[in-house]
């Protein structure tokens, strides 16, 4: 584990790599421009990040780490957190007010060039997959969602309405549009979709926050570290260096 002047070092690593990337674009931000933002040499960056690519995966993930507390902090103050439609409606709000999560829901090639595409480490995806997989079986199980459909299509029904909504925004290439009401159209849809009818049982809310809570930590302690490990502890190129299952969520 780095001590806390690695800590230290290796934030404002990432802090002059996310800046520079909403300035210029991630095709034109060299290691060498990162690392003069950042006051150190280029040797340096590289005992942290073991490659360019990896470095802007790990902007990406920290971004998801803001997104995972946020939601954390929604369900700790109100329990029907908890449920897909407002999971979803949040995890929009929040992506909205993060330009880099943004950019790479909406597969944007101009800010992010290929890490828009880069699905095997692509950080938010695999974080909502795992969470998928586990919650859904929970909620199925307290009687707040739906079973007549299976969860492999319950997935790929609420992926593929998340990703409706993110590219029908892009693709109207409307700024103005509000993402309070983009996001609640959403909620609408995915309660209907995979919710039961009527209002949640309260006590089967509160019997599933301790479980969810627990998923939500697990995998965020998966991306910090992640973000902490250091090249050296990293022989080869392995194709899941989060840690995370590779369990698809769209």
């Amino acid at each position: 584990m780095p001590d806390t002047s690695q800590r230290e070092r290796a934030q404002r690593i990432l802090d002059a790599a996310a800046e520079l990337v909403l300035r210029w674009g991630y095709k034109r931000v060299t290691i060498e421009e990162v690392a003069k933002h950042a006051g150190i040499g280029k040797g340096t960056v590289y005992l942290h990040f073991e490659s360019r690519a990896w470095l802007f995966m790990c902007v990406l993930m920290r971004e998801s780490l803001g997104l995972v507390d946020e939601l954390t902090a929604a369900i700790e103050r109100d329990a029907t957190a908890v449920l897909p439609a407002e999971q979803a409606r949040l995890g929009y709000l929040g992506v909205q007010r993060r330009p880099l999560l943004r950019a790479m829901f909406v597969r944007d090639n101009e800010l992010l060039g290929e890490l828009a595409h880069e699905g095997a480490i692509n950080p938010v995806r695999e974080w909502k997959g795992e969470l998928a997989f586990e919650q859904f079986h929970l909620l199925r199980e307290h009687g707040l969602m739906r079973t007549d459909l299976d969860i492999d299509t319950q997935k790929y029904v609420v992926g593929a309405v998340q990703t409706g909504f993110y590219l029908h925004q892009s693709a109207l290439g409307s700024s103005d549009a509000d993402p309070q009401v983009a996001a609640t159209a959403m909620s609408h849809t995915i309660q209907s979709a995979v919710q039961p009818p009527g209002s949640p049982d309260p006590e089967a809310l509160a019997a599933v926050v301790p479980a969810v809570l627990a998923s939500y930590q697990r995998v965020r302690a998966s991306l910090a570290a992640a973000i902490d490990e250091r090249p050296s502890k990293r022989p080869g190129p392995p194709d899941n260096r989060s840690g995370l299952p590779q369990r698809g969520f769209e």
